[in-house]
């Protein structure tokens, strides 16, 4: 049933006009009703109770009592609310105490208030209402308007110690304004939704309902369970269901309560206008939208358009006068205001307007074959010539004749009716044959949700497609995740706490720059939204390769085109006939206007006259010409070569396995040992990119080989690709997997033995500090990675409530001392495990007192023997006592520049290449560096200097976590950015790890512009929030990366609402960059591998056995590992090899020549600075700095090397016994050993003949 608002006051229908504002009778004013089904409790601020506390609950058929104001005063009721005057939570500010129990047991709601915020909540942390209780430790279901510290106006609820926030994509809530909120929860579908005046504005997935809220005996509006201050404003009415309402209900809800201060809500927006009665001298007047809140008619569109666009009367005419009108709804209210303008006759002849229609006329530097030049504009006709090999078509189609890049010029002649004569422009172009060019999109996409990785943060970002046929789809690139991110408005203070600078854009669009280099143009935005940041101007940004870019900081890039109403859609394009850049946009009218600038570079580039009209593009989109793209908002194209082409591809494109390239066909001699197949411990595995990678071959079959027989045979193998279980590790965040040689004493001699040991942060329901009570640090150690998994199904593998796995041990739990004498309460967060001047070291940071955010880096060393044995690590007795560290003169690591202290953590410890040791850790919200001396970890030795700023909406206000490795010569530095939660993201820096770069140089390390790694669909699940990784290495020696993300529901799990840990291989792509969320159907396309045996007579003719081996020997070797001139002139002796060794009709001479040409440039083969045959442990600063990624053991072919590599380089195949007794006996298995494993072969006996 519905009934009438008692809150309404009687309207009537008839037109009130005053102070040149007419308000206008809508639908909306007639008599209205609100939803009476659900509604629990319903309380009108709008007139003072008798006592000025009690406000009666006026829902029908409610038992819910009234609520009370606090600290109440007769000023505070005025114009139909209640003022809420804010202040400390415990202060005398007045705020709503609600009925208790509101909602308990109810598994939906609806909570909707009509409310006026105050300018200060809207950066700042609040409760518009809570139901819920005084303790910001238990659960509760709230709303919230702040805009400030990565925060949107949100619903939220906190129920088991996770708190779930839904928020908008923008800052859709306006100061000083009665809007009507509204949040909803629906059980049965665990989905949240934020309405303001009546409009979704948020929307998304929670894990409880207020049912879950069990404890709700403090319900309240304006006052928080957290120490925030008391929301100041003013409210008016509030309502709560026990329903989730629909959008149509709640709309009108919205307009009901809109009447009660109807005057102030309609004029709002017309009364803000920066507008007046004017005379125009121009060819556009700016009418102000306000967002599309204002629409304009115009009484003459013949003179002004109701986008505003003016055609003047001819020179010498009599001036016009117009009428234009400014109209707004707001809530189902309309306003309107009228202005007269006049007029001016145009200044400009003919020939002036057709110059002014040339300067908007250009073809740009690059294009395609087959493509059509832009069409004629403004009025004006326009025909071509070209030459240099470059034809036009009569219909204006540019084309050349062979399959090679052409440079030409192409003239247009551009005329206009009326004008004595025409314009000639002659501009010079590069033609790219259709054969050998893609089509290059960049644009932005609509925000969906972080659970599909396209958050606003994310989705307003430049993204990149690529499409090689006109009538194909794009393929879109990175995952159709963003690419270019520009920068914060300002740059992150040195030494003092991050701040949430950041900003977003859209409408990107790329040029060709004068130098061919590429320009990016867009509309810089408000974080995370598409609202204008910098509105009457573009951003500029610049890349070489379209693989970095590079943006002036602190808004340099932001350049002014000269606009008045906004600008959107920009559109440049270097016009080489004027020597100068055209940039065009249309304004927030929809109106096209354009500019020229003679230089484009940063914000002193000064624009010229701008100009109404059109202006000629190439590759602007649509969602008609976007196919293949999902969520397309706007953008352009542009044709590139195919040499760019694929290395955006190799970059952000997908690889996959290919083949095998080391499995070549062999011969041998009959009566042969099976040492000859030579058979390899490794699959050298090639991709599309042209990448290399290699996995472990678990067996080998010969049993269909009869080495004593004549004949051709099949040798087939198996490849090893490890699967780790997903999660790995539940509830169980920051981690940290660390391969090691134990070396200790087993009955009184000396063994050593390789143990995987794994650390984490326990994240118990997402409680990563108090963890329910149970603060502690689990370690945990095997003999395998596997073995360190949990089990699920078997509880004696899986993580208790209280945070607890059986299968851990306990090293620290709360209340641990220090080296100091303090007591560790809380927190053991990040740690990470490395050897520092050979004692095994934990990093982490330690948590002291009650308050969370008082944690500090410290570490602790495992205890040795008197012999220097290492003791057993499970053993928390064998850890020395957690040492704090400090800076070298015993001062804090995070002392600001204010003098402050703030947190440190996450720290990890490296070497160069010469041995100087750095920690890297995150402090004041951004990753710094400082060198160390190894034989006293508890201090730095340099000043801890920035290297990594949280500078983009991907990684904003936090740079953490930082984990390094060393490949070919370089540093690869992983750090985690963004919130802790389902935006958390990967970031890379670069660095030279020779020892000749000043690592603590901010200047020495290359940062990229996107997340290396982020959330994503890893072999078809998603995986969300990943992030705070860390190198390391598996039994196999390939690179693994551990790190942590939000798991879905998985069977046989606890399925807990904390972070999980995950391990994935890593792939090195062709231009060095790492690969992390590489596909086990791309990795390998078939675990069956198999090569032929020729087995040949003793009196062959012609003996190809011992080129046929050595074929094989070279071909176990890699690229990466040699110098790239030796490499070279091996890869010419194989390839000559491997013809001589086809060729049916190659003399045994030639044969010879070749295999000991072969053999001569494998000896000369010369490793690579950096390569390492210590098999390393991925990066963690002890011997992993050398780790070669999928090929970490050095071996390059899966053998044991000893002595130069020159032997090693033939020698180094995994084998069995050289004797040709091996092959007689029953069918039998062999076990061969190689460096990187056990293979099994499987013989079969065959008789002698």
């Amino acid at each position: 049933m519905k009934h009438v608002n008692k809150l309404l006051a009687v309207l009537t229908a008839i037109p009130v006009t005053f102070a040149g504002v007419m308000m206008l009778p809508s639908s909306a004013l007639a008599e209205t009703t609100v939803p009476a089904d659900g509604l629990v409790a319903e309380y009108s601020f709008e007139n003072k109770p008798d006592d000025g506390i009690t406000v009666d609950n006026t829902a029908s058929a409610s038992e819910v009592g009234a609520a009370e104001v606090q600290n109440p005063s007769d000023s505070l009721w005025s114009d139909k609310a209640l003022t809420l005057t804010g202040g400390s939570k415990d202060g005398s500010g007045s705020w709503v105490k609600l009925p208790s129990d509101l909602l308990a047991g109810s598994s939906s709601a609806t909570v909707q208030i009509e409310v006026k915020a105050d300018p200060s909540m809207l950066s700042a942390f609040h409760f518009l209402w809570n139901i819920g209780n005084s303790s910001p430790n238990t659960e509760y279901f709230f709303a919230s308007l702040n805009c400030g510290s990565n925060r949107r106006p949100l619903v939220g609820i906190k129920s088991s110690a996770v708190e779930t926030l839904v928020q908008s994509a923008s800052c859709t809530a306006k100061a000083n304004q009665w809007l009507s909120v509204t949040a909803t929860i629906d059980g049965s579908t665990k989905s949240a939704k934020l309405y303001i005046d009546g409009e979704a504005v948020a929307a998304g997935t929670v894990p409880a309902d207020p049912s879950h809220v069990a404890d709700q005996s403090l319900n309240t509006i304006g006052r928080a369970p957290w120490p925030d201050n008391n929301f100041k404003g003013a409210v008016s009415t509030m309502r709560i269901y026990d329903t989730a309402l629909s959008a149509e209900e709640i709309a009108s809800i919205s307009d009901d309560d809109a009447r009660i201060h109807e005057d102030e809500i309609a004029n709002a927006v017309i009364d803000g206008l920066d507008f007046a009665d004017q005379t125009v001298n121009a060819s556009y007047i700016a009418l102000p939208s306000e967002g599309g809140a204002v629409t304009w008619t115009s009484s003459d569109e013949s003179i002004i358009t109701n986008q505003g666009v003016v055609n003047q009367p001819a020179k010498g005419e009599d001036d016009r006068t117009v009428t234009l009108t400014a109209t707004t709804v707001t809530r189902g209210l309309s306003s309107s205001r009228s202005y007269t303008i006049t007029v001016k006759a145009s200044d400009k002849s003919t020939e002036e307007l057709l110059a002014d229609a040339a300067t908007g006329y250009v073809i740009p530097t690059v294009l395609e074959s087959g493509t059509s030049l832009p069409s004629a504009i403004n009025g004006t006709e326009v025909s071509f010539t070209a030459s240099d090999g470059i034809t036009v078509s009569e219909d204006g189609r540019l084309s050349i004749a062979g399959e090679e890049r052409t440079s030409g010029s192409v003239t247009a002649t551009i005329s206009k009716a009326g004008a004595a004569s025409p314009v000639q422009k002659t501009f010079r172009v590069q033609v790219l044959p259709a054969s050998k060019a893609q089509t290059l999109a960049a644009y932005d996409r609509n925000a969906t949700s972080v659970d599909e990785a396209n958050n606003g943060d994310v989705a307003h970002s430049m993204h990149l497609a690529l499409k090689d046929d006109d009538d194909a789809a794009f393929t879109t690139l990175n995952e159709n995740y963003g690419i270019f991110f520009p920068l914060g408005y300002a740059s992150q203070p040195l030494n003092m706490n991050t701040v949430d600078y950041a900003r977003s854009l859209k409408d990107p669009s790329v040029l060709y720059m004068a130098d061919g280099s590429y320009g990016i143009v867009s509309v810089r935005t408000k974080r995370g939204t598409d609202t204008a940041d910098a509105r009457n101007s573009i951003l500029l940004a610049t890349s070489d390769d379209l693989l970095s870019y590079h943006e002036d900081p602190n808004s340099a890039g932001i350049i002014d085109v000269g606009e008045t109403n906004g600008v959107n859609h920009p559109y440049a394009v270097y016009d080489s006939a004027s020597t100068r850049y055209l940039v065009g946009w249309s304004d927030d009218n929809g109106v096209s206007k354009y500019t020229t600038f003679e230089q484009l570079i940063d914000a002193d580039s000064q624009h010229g006259e701008v100009l109404v009209g059109e202006f000629s593009t190439l590759g602007i989109m649509d969602a008609d010409t976007a196919g293949g793209i999902e969520d397309f908002r706007a953008g352009s194209t542009i044709p590139i070569d195919e040499e760019t082409a694929s290395a955006l591809d190799v970059r952000f494109g997908r690889s996959q396995n290919t083949g095998v390239s080391n499995l070549s066909d062999i011969t041998v001699k009959r009566n042969s040992s099976v040492d000859a197949l030579q058979l390899p411990a490794k699959a050298e595995l090639t991709y599309s990119d042209g990448s290399t990678g290699s996995l472990p071959i678990e067996s080998w079959d010969t049993s269909d080989v009869d080495l004593t027989k004549v004949g051709e045979y099949t040798v087939s193998g198996t490849v090893k690709q490890t699967s780790y279980k997903v999660p790995f590790a539940e509830e169980r965040a920051d981690p940290s997997v660390y391969k090691w040689n134990w070396k200790h004493q087993v009955d009184g001699k000396d063994v050593t033995e390789i143990k995987y040991l794994m650390i984490a942060t326990n994240d118990i329901y997402g409680d990563v500090t108090w963890q329910r009570g149970t603060p502690h640090m689990p370690f945990r150690m095997a003999d395998s990675i596997e073995a360190l998994a949990d089990t699920p199904g078997e509880a004696s593998g899986l993580v208790a409530s209280n945070g607890y796995n059986p299968k851990e041990n306990i090293l620290l739990s709360a209340g641990a001392k220090d080296s100091d004498g303090n007591s560790i309460m809380h927190s053991f967060w990040a740690p990470e495990i490395h050897e520092i001047d050979g004692r095994l070291t934990i990093l982490f940071m330690a948590g002291y007192g009650s308050t969370w955010s008082n944690g500090k880096s410290v570490y602790m060393q495992l205890k040795q023997d008197a012999n220097g044995n290492d003791l057993d690590p499970t053993q928390a007795a064998n850890w020395d006592t957690p040492h704090p560290i400090t800076r070298s003169d015993g001062s804090a690591l995070a002392t600001a520049a204010n003098g402050s202290v703030g947190m440190s953590l996450d720290m990890t410890y490296f070497q160069d290449e010469q041995g100087q040791s750095y920690y890297a850790w995150q402090q004041l919200g951004a990753t710094y560096i400082a060198t160390m001396d190894p034989s006293d970890p508890s201090h730095i030795t340099s000043t801890p200097v920035r290297i990594v700023a949280p500078e983009y909406a991907w990684n904003v206000t936090i740079a953490e976590g930082p984990n390094v490795t060393t490949r070919d010569g370089k540093l690869y530095l992983m750090y985690s950015g963004s919130s802790v939660g389902k935006t958390y993201t990967t970031g890379l820096a670069v660095a030279d790890a020779s020892g000749n770069t000043d690592l603590t140089d901010p200047s020495s390390w290359s940062n990229l512009n996107y997340p290396i790694q982020k959330s994503g669909i890893f072999n078809g699940s998603w995986q969300l929030g990943t992030g705070h990784g860390m190198w390391s290495e598996d039994e196999d020696g390939n690179q693994i990366y551990v790190f942590h993300a939000y798991a879905n529901q998985s069977e046989g799990y606890r399925n807990y609402s904390g972070r999980d840990t995950f391990v994935r291989r890593v792939h090195w792509a062709a231009d060095g960059m790492p690969v992390f969320d590489m596909d086990s159907s791309e990795e390998l396309a078939s675990a069956s591998v198999s090569f032929k045996v020729n087995v040949v007579s003793d009196d062959v003719s012609v003996d190809k056995t011992a080129l046929s081996q050595t074929i094989r020997s070279a071909r176990q070797l890699s690229a990466k590992d040699y110098t790239a001139t030796t490499w070279k002139a091996f890869s010419a002796a194989l390839a000559a090899a491997q013809d001589v060794y086809a060729d049916d009709g190659a003399s045994q001479q030639q044969v010879d020549d070749a295999e000991k040409a072969l053999a001569a440039a494998m000896d000369s083969l010369v490793r690579s600075k950096g390569d390492t045959d210590d098999g390393g442990t991925g990066g963690n600063g002890t011997g992993g700095n050398g780790t070669d990624g999928n090929d970490a053991s050095g071996t390059g072919n899966g053998g044991a090397q000893t002595g130069d590599g020159d032997t090693a380089a033939r020698d180094g195949v995994a084998g069995l016994a050289r004797s040709g007794s091996a092959l007689a006996g029953v069918a039998a298995l062999a076990l061969i050993c190689a460096g990187v494993g056990v293979v099994t072969v499987k013989l079969r006996r065959k008789a002698q003949r």
